[in-house]
This record gives C-alpha cells, structure tokens and sequence, in this order.
C-alpha cells in the first residue's frame, strides 16, 4: 500500500507543524504536537521524521501518518527546547519556500527582472550600466532597468537585481543578517568570513521579503576588467546563495548556500531555544568502495619516524641517518628509479651551523619519468623528515633536553608522500617526471630544499614545474585541508576546486605570503608551489607533538587530495605562470646564507592560534590557551588583531615579524575589532 500510493496516486504531500507544546509532570517532559497534511489532493501513509532537541542531546523518533490531521506526543526526561518535523529532509513532500535558500538560479531563470543601478550623479553609474547591458544581451524583453532615484518599493512580482551601493543597501542588508552576512564600509561579510573589497566582487541573493518565491540579488563590481569574467561565469554557479571573485579575470575565492532558517516545520519549545541545534549520528553510505590509501600503512611510517627511538630526528643526528635510510628503503621498495646527479637516492652536502660545525646532510630523492619528451619540466613532491631532536634549534622555555618526536611536524607529511610513492610508483605513466622528495634541514631554515633547488643538475630550477609540499597534515580532524601560498599561481585555486568535486574532500586556499615550509625555497626561484596543512594546533614544536594524536581518516584525505593534483599537474601541458611575490623570500635566502645560522622564530608567546584561512586585513584569533597571555588579557575566539602598539598589521606574517621584536616580559597593546567595536587589550608577553 505504501509503495502503491506513489504510482496511483498524484501530487506530493505537504506538512505543517501546529499546536507544540510541552507539559512538565515531576522529573518527566510531554511534547505535545499536530502533523497536518495540507495538500489538496489525497491522504498519503506517511513515515515521518521528528527531532526533539533536548539540553542534554537531540532524540530522534518516526510517526506514522495516516490521515490529515494526526495529533502526537513525546516524552522525555530531558529538557525540551525544540522540535523540528523532517529535519534532514527525507520525506518526498512538497517543500514551503522558507525551506529553501535564496538561490541566484532562480533569478537567472526569471521571465521578468528588474535591474537597480545607483544614480547617475554616483561614481560608479557607469560600471554598473555596463554590467547590465552585457548581462541582458539577448534578453532584453525579459529586463527593466532603472536607477534608484526611478523607483521607490521594489516590486515583488520580478527577480531584483541590485547593483553597487544604492538606498536598498539596508534592505539588502537586514536580510543577510539572518545568516551572520552584512554588506560593510570596506568589506563584506559572508557566512562569517569577512572580505576586503578591494578588488574582489560579490554577489549575494536574498528573499524578496514580499513574495518568498521571488529573490532579490545584490551584486557588487571591483572594477570594470572584471565585468566580462563575471558575464561569463556567473551562470555556471546558479546553484549558490553567494559568491566571491577576486581580481580581473576573476577567480571565485567564496561560494556557499544560505543554512535554512525560519522552517515553519521548526518550533521552539523554550526561551533557550535559540543556539540549540540537532546533533545527528552521521549516516553511513549505502556502499562503500576500498580506500585507495592505506590509513594503517601511513601509521606504521610515523610510527617508526616519531618514536622515542628517533629522539626527535634532529640534524646531524645518527637517528637523522636512520630516517634517511628507510625512506630511501621505501623508494626502492615501491619501484621509485633513484634521483640524484650521482644516481643514487641520496644527495649529500656539508654545511656548517652556528653551535653545531660542520654537519653531512643529505636530501632523499627518487622519481618516476615522464613518459613525454616534450615536457621537461618535473613535477616535485615533498616532505622534511628532519625535527627538532631534544630542541635544537627551536626548543620553548621548559622543553630543553626533551625527546620532540615530531608525528605530526613531519613524519605526517613523510608519511603521505610514501603513500603516493606506494599507490603510484609502480603504475602511474606520467607525462611529466614526478620527483619524490624527503628534504632535510627544513626546521634550520629550509637548508636541504634550497640547496637541492640551486644544486640538481638534473633538474633546475627552471626544469620544476610545481612543488606540492607535505608538512604537518596530520591533525585534520573533519576540518578543511588548508592550501598554503595559494598566490603562487592563478590555477592552483581552479585545481583545489576540481579535487573536492572529485574526492569529496574539502580545501581552502590561503593566499597570505607566509614563510611556512619547504614550498618557499621554490616560491623564491619563480615556481608554482604549495603547502598542504592541516591547520595550526597547541603542540607545535612541543614534545606533546606524539602519535597518539594523528588523525587516520584524515590522512587518507589529504593523500586522496594528493594524488588528484599530482596526477593532473603530471599530465597538464601548459605552463602554470608565477603570480607570487618572491623579492623578499630572495633577499631573506640571501641574507640566511651569508649567515649560516638556523632559523630563529620569535622567542615570545602570545597564547593564542591565528585563523589561518581568515582573509580579511588582521590576524583572527582562532582559539586562545587557558591561563596564557591571551587569555590572561581577555582576547577571545573570533577576535581580529588590528595593530600591534599602534602600528598597523593587515597579514598574519606582519603580525608575527612584529612579535620578533618583542622580548618575553614586553607589554603590548592590542587593537582588535570585536563585534564591529574596536578594543585596546594589553598583554604581557611570555617565553615561547
């Protein structure tokens, strides 16, 4: 009968929720509440869904419906504070247009729109006027322009599209508040994240506050270059409740759906009902097919590179010695053809280190050739495999002689370039070379990296296409795999979008110039290069840094991710064009040359983690440590660091080449923006 009714019957049901209430009796809830199938056509049998969230959890229960009107209860023992009908939206029903987010499709898809441009006498007129006469090319019969000195109330019988800053702005604007957005002086607010704008575009939809199946759509310009690109890519994300374009071309840099709010089938139960939200078990898949990647294989990699035994595989160390050995061990293992000018798989040099002499390194390095003679230029992956060994040379005040093992800073990274090596090396055909390579010296200033790019015969410099870099990706942990130095090349932000349509596996590109790992020793040759990351944490360069800690599932993410892009950079033909900034990366190699010293990174700690895929000028606080500076002088999560005693600091390696200054026992003062007011805070910085 159930089955029968969706091939006999016609239409689709609706529901509404009514009559939610709750009735306490001692220590024990009752929900009560009615079910209704609006719908004009028949009665369906239906299964349906409910979530009570509680102050303790969120309880899930399925009501059978069997007639137009069904009265219902629940009782629990736990608080009530909301009941919500279908929460996941698993009942085939027709949905009420509160359920549904503002979408720019369903502008596109008007007959009949309206366009709004700012009056004539304002600067920006013209771009405006622009963008809809290419817009509406083709389509004229479907559109109205006007500016906003012709039109009073917005209708809501048209899709609206609302160009640049016009008297609709507030608008606009008390709609986009539901979902934590706003429209500001210099920047907009989507979903959160803020976005200077400078230079980048946005498009946000609404819904029309008079016809909920209507939208209205706010769109700003950077500057005319970028009118053609927008016509032209626009369509392609319909889907969107916003977006974001930077530059010229442009390059979308945010792009989401609202989250659904105001559901008539949502009714709150208590006055705390405000932030509580349901908690659902994730739903396993129906099917699943073999990880290509081996989670217990990467473990059994970190498990001998981080061990006690390693004593924190410091340079020049015997166990150093060690870690080289296995993983050229493990080259040749997985069909790896050796890849120093010597053919081996070791490239040994000296250098002398101020405090240490003269110490014998040397880089890992293995490759599978390219098979097209035509693309001479390799691809190169990589991971340092040296650490920090008892806290030389970057050891925080109480950690001296203590064992840094270094899972996640980096035997993480090492860990998911053998993977690749394992999965790829005896199968892929590459057009490209593909050099595999363990670095040394990274955590004394990128010294085996720099010296294989300046030293390889084989491969030059200007023989390197691009450098996927591997450091510290082991404690994903359901976050976002951060790219770093995403700058570098205009393509990197179109392939990191291909690999999460492809794997599922979400990336963020983060385009601050930060001296993060061995990519910059690329970065200051000219060459296309990334840093794959997990995100920042407390046990950095700290002997907490163990395996324990390492997230399985999301190494196979981020190796997954990985190969997507290894796979495709090996095989694309065209060349990847610098748009990075390396004077000041080559001035620094210069001056850390004639030096010879480790690198040194500030000495004082402030106790806090910055955002790093935070793209607003400032540095965001991320997550602040109990009983540190930070917390001692009140900064909290969500925090945007402005100035550092008066001095502007709009990128993250400005906030940090400012904390180099100070010596630990310095006050400072902090200017953060908090909630759109602008705070001072004093802090007393500590020892690192």
């Amino acid at each position: 009968m159930v089955f029968v009714q969706w091939i006999e019957k016609t239409g689709a049901p609706t529901l509404s929720l009514e009559n939610a209430k709750v009735e306490q009796f001692g220590d024990t809830y009752q929900i009560s509440f009615t079910i209704k199938q609006t719908q004009k056509g028949d009665v369906l049998k239906l299964n349906v869904p409910v979530a009570f969230v509680t102050n303790k959890e969120t309880q899930l229960e399925v009501f059978e419906l069997t007639d137009k009107e069904t009265k219902l209860s629940f009782t629990t023992k736990n608080e009530p504070l909301k009941i919500l009908v279908d929460p996941q939206f698993d009942v085939f029903r027709n949905l009420d247009p509160r359920e549904i987010p503002a979408a720019l499709t369903t502008a596109y898809g008007s007959e009949n729109s309206l366009i709004v441009l700012p009056s004539k006498s304002k600067n920006d007129y013209q771009l405006y006027e622009d963008f809809a006469n290419q817009w509406i090319k083709g389509s004229e019969d479907k559109f109205q322009i006007l500016t906003e000195n012709e039109i009073d109330n917005l209708p809501s019988d048209k899709a609206i599209w609302i160009l640049g800053n016009t008297k609709f702005q507030s608008l606009v604007n008390n709609s986009l508040k539901q979902f934590n957005s706003e429209i500001q002086k210099d920047s907009i607010k989507l979903d959160s994240k803020s976005f200077p704008n400078t230079g980048n575009s946005f498009i946000a939809s609404i819904k029309n506050p008079n016809n909920l199946n209507n939208v209205i759509l706010y769109l700003s310009i950077a500057n005319k270059n970028a009118i053609d690109g927008l016509v032209r890519k626009l369509p392609h994300y319909g889907k969107y409740s916003y977006l974001g374009f930077e530059g010229d071309e442009p390059t979308n840099i945010a792009k989401g759906q609202w989250a659904v709010i105001n559901s008539p089938l949502v009714k709150s139960l208590s006055t705390r009902s405000e932030k509580a939200e349901p908690e659902f078990k994730q739903r396993e898949a129906l099917a699943k097919l073999a990880p290509v990647f081996s989670s217990k294989r990467m473990m059994e990699h970190i498990t001998f590179l981080a061990s006690d035994k390693m004593k924190g595989r410091e340079l020049g160390s015997s166990e150093l010695d060690s870690a080289a050995n296995y993983i050229a061990e493990k080259f040749i293992e997985y069909g790896l053809e050796p890849g120093s000018d010597d053919g081996t798989y070791f490239q040994i040099f000296e250098k002398a280190f101020h405090g240490k002499g003269n110490l014998n390194l040397k880089n890992i390095i293995g490759i599978i050739p390219g098979t097209n003679p035509n693309l001479k230029e390799a691809v190169v992956v990589s991971a340092h495999y040296d650490h920090l060994g008892l806290g030389w040379p970057d050891v925080r005040k109480g950690n001296e002689n203590k064992i840094h093992n270094g899972a996640d800073d980096n035997a993480s990274g090492v860990s998911v370039i053998l993977e690749l090596a394992e999965v790829l090396g005896k199968s892929l055909k590459p057009a490209r070379t593909i050099i595999f390579i363990a670095f040394t010296g990274e955590e004394a200033g990128l010294v085996g990296s720099r010296y294989f790019i300046e030293n390889h015969k084989t491969f030059p410099a200007d023989k390197i296409f691009a450098n996927l870099n591997f450091d510290t990706v082991g404690r994903l942990e359901g976050k976002k795999i951060l790219i770093l130095n995403g700058n570098t090349a205009r393509e990197w932000k179109f392939i990191f979008m291909g690999t999460e349509y492809t794997t599922g596996v979400s990336s963020e590109i983060i385009t601050q110039e930060l001296d993060a790992s061995d990519q910059v020793a690329f970065i200051e040759e000219g060459i296309p290069a990334v840093q794959f990351f997990s995100g920042p944490n407390e046990d950095y360069h700290k002997p907490t840094d163990t395996i324990e800690k390492i997230d399985l599932d999301g190494l196979v993410k981020v190796a997954t991710v990985g190969r997507e892009t290894l796979v495709y950079l090996a095989d694309r033909e065209d060349k990847m064009e610098f748009t990075g900034d390396n004077t000041k990366d080559k001035n620094k190699k210069t001056k850390e040359s004639e030096n010879e010293k480790p690198k040194e990174g500030r000495k004082v700690s402030t106790g806090t983690m910055p955002d790093f895929a935070y793209q607003g000028e400032g540095v965001k606080v991320a997550a602040v440590s109990e009983d540190s500076p930070g917390a001692n002088a009140g900064l909290q999560i969500g925090d945007i660091i402005k100035k550092v005693n008066g001095k502007e600091c709009k990128t993250l390696k400005e906030y940090s080449d400012m904390l180099k200054e100070h010596q630990p026992g310095d006050e400072i003062t902090l200017t953060v923006e908090r909630n759109e007011k602008v705070e001072e805070v004093k802090l007393v910085l500590a020892e690192r």
